[in-house]
């Protein structure tokens, strides 16, 4: 349910359970308003059910928004799992991970900053969630193949991840205060994400490869 988009079928209407109703419910208001201006009253009537019934399945918004967050963290995690296990040269992984995590954080915009909140809050438990010591083997060994074929700058594990993480997940954590100090409306914004497609692996690339392979 990770990246659920908007529907025209009311969750009431959906022939699952009210838990999954009730996360379905979170996720998609969680992801239009925001945590701050979701209701639980809001959350109840968008799955159909009355505010006590919420409660009996969930205590709290916050034990609700945690639950959606780590679910929609599987999908984080599963992305990067499936880029990086794959025998595509190193290039092409990093074209394919910042359009994916972008289109990933559009399709669930509350999560980067539940990201940075809870790696403040939570280092451990979002080590648990986040980590795939496979996948960073698999990068590290690529990334110390290359260097020492010479195609490669020698880069560190924790400065590739943070180049690509970084840059990929910024704009949506200082969307709100950049897009008023530009004046930059909703559609706009959606269009300087498909540039950001393409300029950041440009940068990551053109940075890291002596002679950058051609796009």
């Amino acid at each position: 349910m990770y990246a659920m988009k908007e529907s025209k079928t009311a969750i009431s209407d959906m022939e699952i359970g009210t838990e999954e109703k009730i996360k379905l419910a979170a996720l998609r208001l969680f992801t239009q308003k925001g945590f701050n201006d979701t209701k639980t009253r809001d959350i109840a009537e968008e799955a159909g059910i009355n505010v006590a019934s919420l409660h009996y399945y969930f205590r709290s918004k916050d034990k609700l928004f945690q639950l959606v967050a780590e679910e929609a963290m599987q999908g984080f995690s599963t992305i990067r799992e499936r880029i990086f296990s794959n025998k595509q040269p190193l290039h092409i992984k990093i074209r394919e991970f910042v359009e994916q995590y972008i289109d990933f954080f559009r399709d669930n915009p509350f999560l980067p900053l539940f990201i940075v909140t809870e790696s403040e809050k939570n280092s451990e438990k979002m080590l648990d969630m986040m980590s795939n010591s496979e996948a960073h083997r698999e990068i590290q060994v690529h990334l110390d193949n290359l260097s020492k074929e010479g195609i490669i700058r020698p880069m560190s594990l924790f400065n590739f991840i943070s180049n690509m993480v970084g840059m990929t997940i910024f704009p949506f954590i200082a969307k709100k205060v950049t897009c008023l100090e530009t004046h930059t409306d909703e559609e706009t914004f959606d269009a300087f994400l498909e540039e950001r497609k393409k300029l950041i692996p440009r940068m990551i690339i053109n940075d890291l490869y002596y002679t950058p392979p051609a796009e």
